[in-house]
């Protein structure tokens, strides 16, 4: 924090891996079908404090390789308005240094050979690359030997034992020596020539066995029969793996991997129905590809064994590229075509992958949908069921467990199932929304299996079709309350926002009507509605308090006072009308309304203070000018700045503290205004602070809508009072005013009384002119000619 008056308050750090941390900063609540779990993150709790002195030290042992992100916030943040400049503004920030060690120079352990290494260090790394399409692979480790003559050194029991030996035969050395000798070459037999072996997929191992691939459970001897094993089934593909060997001498083993491939395949036409640009309905299609499956052998429908984790077909799906940023879709693809629908077979898992990209993909959500076809629920009196299941990095387990609905349940991750089935409508369909994916390869495996009363039975179709939709979308899009009603991105209640910083964009939903959460479904702070069209109602029909200013400027010919008025009314208007949530309307963008709003209400106070100075109209059109510049370009500069406020309104009321100062001294006397102006002027005064203190320390986010409808009706009531008496009216009799100069200025409206031609036969000359002023000049008459 930036000044020690201000509060020392928590601030929340989330680290994560490979992409944005996925939190709620308003302690909001997730959508139901949200995955929050990620792979490795982190959360940090610091206090804040002016210059502080102890950093907290947070440490990552053994950290995945690739990209960190961090993210921060305070919770319960101030919610009073304050305005820019009045008042200190407390600013956190945050800092942040990382520093790391490595291991370096790890040696490749090569695939489908044996590899005679040595460790001469305590502790020995090694690795090797498992790649795309591996099943299976196995690590073995034998074969070690002591690469040295001298013997190893006793553990802590055979020293006590040797102690003891020395002390019962002090007195007899053969006795020692034979004593010595049998155990030395016991302990030789028995020593550890590897004390641990530890294994860990993508990261260097540590010491928590929890937290480990494989471990050894016990050491490895010199003897031919101590072997260490390790198979792994679906394995992490396109990554390596790491061994750590701790030896407490120097020793050489065998390491040997071989590896089960099961590649990636393409789709063949039976396995995918074509549907496509043939002249076919969706509908016809999908009734031919039933009625082709149960002309075919049912002798496949009826294999319900357990499954031995043998090669499942995994097939990759290509990625659509679209536009827009994060709507990228997944499809089947074949040489000729692409496809969203899959047909499963009874007891015979499938599986699918896809790639998301790191910095491409991570702002958005990963939205993973499945639909069983409409047609299966009038097909078959039984109930057909389909399990999905969703991993990251390695193909689900379920494609390795018994087909079961309720052993698949159990082989799949906690919150990245999916469960369709012809039991109903409203269970054809099933979702999950991933936020913030990770980058990485994705799998999804389907296995498909029927029931009658409760009972797993063989299928009576021989294919299930289901429609796969995997994309890519910007924020959460939220269910509609209705059914068949339009799935939007945050809902009803919410407005999707791109947000863009640096080299990092991401897409968040900026919630309205007090719904919070990443969907804005989170209703448990939310506004009502009515209470929302009843701030909708004050914030904009409050502005009608500008009437009486305005029939008051024209009924004393102010003209230009009362087209600034006008002006103010409809700007405030039509700005709060496009600032309110939900019963909002926005006639053009949002900045052009909020910069018309604070231009035309600063300006109002401006030609207000003008005509209170009662200068001459020459001088009055280059003060509206010079006012109308100063204004428009401090709004633009900085709208919400205490500073565009006060250099105006100490310019508006210099002038006329400046005129009336003027006129004094040239007059040599004090002008005082009459009792009357006065009490029309205070009003205005006290109505004007009054609404300068709701504005600037009464006004919170709560009470919004009730202080800030106070001030248009406050604000606007004193310009009735600080508008100033008549304009200038013309005087037929030729009356003449002072200017700021203190000189008479004879008034352009003074009309010529009469004239007299002196050849006329009348005789009788009249006056040429009169002359009437304040300043009571006497009237001249033209001497009158002797008869």
């Amino acid at each position: 924090m930036d000044n020690p008056s201000c509060h020392s308050r928590n601030v929340y750090v989330y680290l994560q891996h490979g992409s944005y941390p996925v939190m709620a900063a308003d302690n909001s609540t997730f959508p139901p079908d949200l995955y929050t779990q990620r792979t490795s993150m982190y959360n940090i709790t610091l206090q804040s404090a002016y210059q502080p002195h102890n950093a907290t030290v947070f440490k990552v042992y053994y950290p995945l390789p690739g990209s960190w992100f961090a993210a921060g916030y305070l919770p319960n943040w101030d919610q009073h308005v304050q305005q820019e400049g009045l008042g200190h503004k407390c600013q956190y920030s945050l800092g942040s240094i990382g520093v790391w060690t490595q291991v370096a120079n790890i040696d490749s352990i090569p695939l489908d050979s044996t590899s005679h290494v040595k460790s001469i260090d305590h502790y020995t790394y090694y690795r090797f690359y498992i790649p795309s399409g591996t099943w299976k692979f196995q690590l073995t480790v034998d074969g070690c030997r002591f690469s040295t003559i001298r013997r190893p050194m006793p553990r802590v029991a055979d020293m006590s034992l040797t102690v003891t030996l020395m002390n019962s035969s002090k007195y007899d050395n053969s006795n020692l020596t034979n004593s010595n000798s049998s155990n030395n070459t016991e302990i030789i037999n028995t020593a550890a020539c590897i004390e641990n072996i530890f294994i860990q997929a993508r990261s260097l191992p540590n010491y928590m066995v929890e937290k480990m691939t494989a471990y050894s459970t016990t050491p490895l001897t010199e003897d031919t029969e101590s072997i260490f094993t390790h198979e792994e089934e679906l394995p992490f593909t396109d990554s390596y793996y790491y061994i750590l060997i701790v030896s407490e001498t120097k020793v050489s083993y065998n390491i040997t991997i071989s590896v089960q491939d099961c590649p990636i395949q393409m789709l063949w036409k039976s396995f995918v129905q074509r549907f496509a640009g043939f002249g076919l309905t969706n509908t016809n299609v999908k009734d031919q590809a039933i009625r082709m499956n149960h002309t075919m052998s049912m002798s496949l429908g009826k294999e319900t064994e357990e499954m031995d984790c043998k090669c499942i077909p995994i097939f990759r799906l290509t990625r659509i590229k679209h536009p827009q940023d994060f709507s990228d879709t997944f499809l089947l693809e074949s040489k000729d075509w692409f496809t969203t629908w899959l047909a499963l077979n009874e007891g015979k898992p499938v599986g699918v992958s896809f790639e998301l990209l790191p910095y491409v993909d991570i702002g958005g959500t990963l939205s993973i949908g499945i639909h069983l076809d409409d047609l299966l629920m009038n097909a078959t009196a039984q109930e057909l069921v389909v399990t999905a299941c969703v991993r990251k990095s390695r193909p689900p387990n379920t494609l390795c467990c018994k087909n079961d609905v309720k052993n698949i349940s159990a082989c799949c991750e906690s919150g990245l199932s999916l469960h369709i089935s012809s039991k109903s409508f409203s269970a054809l369909d099933d979702t999950v929304l991933i936020p913030f994916p990770e980058p990485d390869v994705w799998f999804v495996s389907f296995v498909a299996a029927c029931y009658f009363d409760g009972v797993q039975v063989p299928c009576a179709v021989q294919e299930i079709l289901i429609s796969l939709d995997i994309r890519t979308q910007p924020c959460v899009l939220s269910k509609p309350e209705s059914s068949g009603g339009p799935i939007l991105p945050c809902g009803n209640y919410g407005v999707c926002q791109e947000v863009h910083k640096g080299q990092f964009f991401f897409t968040t939903c900026r919630c309205i009507g007090g719904y919070r959460g990443w969907s804005c479904s989170d209703d448990s702070e939310a506004t009502p509605e009515f209470l929302l069209l009843i701030s909708t109602l004050l914030l904009t029909l409050s502005n009608a308090f500008f009437v009486p200013a305005i029939v008051l400027a024209c009924r004393r010919r102010m003209f230009t006072q009362a087209i600034v008025y006008l002006s103010t009314m409809a700007a405030s208007t039509l700005y709060h009308a496009c600032d309110q949530d939900i019963f909002g309307y926005c006639l053009t963008r949002y900045q052009v309304l909020q910069f018309c709003d604070f231009f035309c209400s600063i300006l109002a106070f401006w030609v207000t203070l003008i005509a209170l100075a009662k200068c001459p109209p020459k001088y009055d059109s280059s003060l509206y000018i010079l006012g109308a510049i100063v204004i428009a370009v401090g709004v633009e500069y900085n709208r919400t700045g205490l500073l565009v406020f006060i250099v105006p309104f100490s310019l508006g009321i210099g002038i006329p503290l400046s005129v009336w100062t003027y006129r004094s001294v040239q007059s040599r006397t004090c002008i005082k205004p009459d009792v009357w102006s006065i009490v029309l002027f205070l009003p205005g005064v006290f109505l004007g602070a009054a609404g300068l203190i709701l504005f600037a320390f009464v006004e919170t986010e709560e009470n919004y809508r009730y202080t800030h409808s106070a001030w248009h009706v406050i604000i606007a009531l004193s310009l009735v009072y600080l508008l100033p008496k008549g304009g200038r009216k013309s005087n037929k009799t030729g009356t003449g005013t002072l200017d700021c100069n203190g000189h008479l200025e004879i008034s352009n409206s003074a009309e010529l009384a009469g004239v007299s031609d002196p050849s006329t036969s009348s005789g009788e000359q009249n006056p040429i002119f009169f002359i009437t002023s304040e300043l009571d000049h006497l009237v001249k008459d033209a001497p009158v000619p002797p008869r």
